[in-house]
């Protein structure tokens, strides 16, 4: 249906398309081969390349780019589809196809660079029961195909059979990329670390083992200096794109819990699980950015299998520490349940969608997360406090007028306001990390390597050890300081334990700034919020 649509949208702007207007050409070739060999062709139209590119091709087309992309260079791919199902049914043609970085690429074929180098045109491509060729440039060249790597691992009699994508020019879910081959060390690494971590699934995970081997088709390997633990795409249904990873166990954390976004892409196509739009508004508690409600409901499907990847490690023999196992199980549990509790709150789900976040609920409680030791629970509890005070200062903006209330009220030496209008989320810039963050990780994971830095100057070290007054005042005097110090708001809040600090610290800044504003000095933040403690409760 995409593709009858691209093409309907398509022919109306011929003039655009350049060497590929002829699109009726490419339509019936492909319909032929169809007809010839229906299988292959359904390999190659879902290949995971071709989602990608015809979900940017009808934006293309309909007039919303996704980037810079030339039009008709975008449209040409239609053609190169054409003709990876005229090679793959046997078919003769004389096709016009892209040339993307030197390369003629056509899906589950291969890549064949041309010898004679422009990065981006046309070549026509010829195939016969002789051969293929392509012509560019007034040079013919003999097309001779890359083809993609493939990888099968056999273990406990189930099977994952995946192609290592490093040639498809969409293959990042992006705009058009050069083929990147893998060094032969580089693809070794990739084989033995894919073989372990299947091993280790049908081991200890058969339930996703399965999942993997009847949905997983590509494996995207994606560069070691790319800040990106796993991604997928709806327009790319069983594709995974990861960076290396250094374990067996963190390959298969990755593989179970990208899949899960692919089924819930996989049901968003098939039933309403919401009727929100897509502004992004919601706290996740595993982004520092804010997110539309279908995102929510992604997080906790794909991370309440994260929760029972680890659950299954549970007294275990070890392969990981089991410090790092009970910890990655607590902290993904703890933001799964408060993601459920945004979710609960949600008039925007059907009844479908409360069907859905119903049995995650269920899922997480098989886990009972609850029953780790009281220094992981801790940390857990001191990391998703100062991760959600910190969103909620970087991108929640108060009510203005009740801050003006409460700025009144307080040089009225009256008690603060009850009630709290609800804020506005507006997305901020920057990371959520700090230094608290970072050292909280550090003793949970690290107790040694914490007790190496921990006796260092600064209110994150104080607070830390215990020492809570001293903690205080060095937060306190970072906010005089520098009022938008968001890690000193959120360090003060955590250090303090002030409820109103903890539930609307944005609130408690603002006021803080507009006592300043209107007297010319700022209050001091620990009995504002002492104040705004009082008319909590």
């Amino acid at each position: 249906m995409r593709l009858r649509a691209f093409l309907e949208a398509a022919s109306e702007i011929p003039e655009r398309l350049g060497p590929f207007a002829d699109l009726n050409r490419a339509w019936t070739l492909l319909a032929e081969a169809e007809r010839i060999a229906p299988r292959a062709v359904e390999d190659v139209l879902m290949h995971h390349s071709v989602g990608v590119w015809l979900g940017r091709a009808l934006r293309q087309v309909t007039g919303t780019p996704a980037d810079t992309t030339p039009l008709w260079s975008e449209a040409g791919w239609f053609h190169a589809v054409a003709a990876a199902a005229a090679v793959r049914s046997g078919l003769a043609c004389v096709v016009e196809v892209p040339v993307v970085h030197g390369a003629v690429t056509l899906p589950t074929v291969g890549a064949c660079r041309l010898p004679h180098r422009f990065p981006v045109g046309h070549a026509t491509f010829r195939n016969s029961s002789a051969g293929a060729v392509l012509e560019a440039a007034g040079r013919t060249t003999t097309a001779r195909w890359e083809p993609a790597k493939r990888q099968r691992s056999t273990s406990r009699g189930r099977t994952i059979d995946v192609v290592l994508d490093d040639l498809s020019p969409y293959r990042e879910f992006t705009g058009p990329l050069p083929p990147d081959r893998l060094e032969p060390d580089e693809w070794d690494e990739w084989r033995k670390l894919l073989g372990e971590a299947w091993d280790l699934l049908t081991e200890r995970h058969p339930g996703p083992a399965e999942e993997l081997s009847a949905g997983l088709a590509a494996l995207v390997p994606l560069d070691a200096r790319r800040d990106v633990f796993a991604a997928s795409s709806a327009a790319a249904f069983g594709a995974i794109a990861l960076s290396p990873k250094r374990s067996a166990v963190e390959f298969g954390e990755a593989l179970v819990h990208e899949l899960q976004h692919s089924k819930v892409n996989a049901l968003l196509e098939l039933v309403e699980l919401h009727t929100g739009d897509d502004a992004p508004v919601h706290y996740a508690p595993w982004r520092d950015d804010p997110r539309p409600l279908e995102g929510l409901l992604h997080g906790v499907y794909a991370f309440v299998s994260v929760v029972e990847f680890w659950h299954a490690h549970r007294g275990a023999p070890p392969v990981v520490p089991a410090r790092h196992a009970g910890f990655t199980l607590g902290h993904r549990a703890r933001q799964v349940e408060l993601a459920l509790a945004g979710l609960r709150g949600s008039t925007a789900l059907t009844d479908l969608g409360r069907e859905f976040a119903a049995a995650v609920s269920v899922r997480l409680a098989a886990c009972d997360p609850t029953s780790g030791t009281p220094e992981v629970a801790a940390a857990v509890e001191g990391l998703t406090a100062e991760h959600a005070v910190t969103w909620r200062l970087r991108h929640v903006r108060p009510d203005p007028e009740g801050v003006e209330d409460a700025v009144t009220a307080w040089l009225d030496r009256r008690g603060a306001p009850a009630g709290r209008r609800p804020g506005r989320v507006v997305p901020g810039k920057g990371s959520g990390r700090s230094l608290l963050a970072a050292l909280l990780r550090l003793r949970a994971l690290d107790p040694d390597g914490f007790g190496r830095v921990a006796h260092r100057a600064g209110p994150e070290f104080a607070h830390l050890r215990g020492e809570l007054r001293t903690a205080v005042d060095g937060y306190t005097a970072r906010v005089r300081a520098a009022h938008h110090d968001v890690a000193a708001w959120a360090g003060l809040a955590l250090a303090l334990g002030s409820p109103s600090l903890r539930r609307s610290p944005e609130v408690v800044r603002a006021a803080c700034r507009g006592v300043a504003a209107r007297t010319g000095a700022a209050p001091s933040p620990v009995e504002l919020a002492a104040w705004f403690d009082r008319a909590v409760g």
